[in-house]
């Protein structure tokens, strides 16, 4: 489960990097705010793992 969630964050990683090509703030912003709510819930399930 560790590595499912290591993976996890480099993902999420991945989409910001991608995130910052876009054109558009708005969605930029909205990712953003998106991957900061998934990597709250990944610390989380990393703290109940533990």
């Amino acid at each position: 489960m560790k590595i499912t969630l290591a993976n996890a964050e480099a993902a999420l990683h991945d989409v910001l990097s991608d995130a910052d090509q876009l054109h558009s703030r708005e969605l930029r912003a909205a990712l953003e705010k998106y991957v900061a709510a998934l990597r709250e819930q990944i610390k989380t399930l990393r703290k109940m793992m533990n």
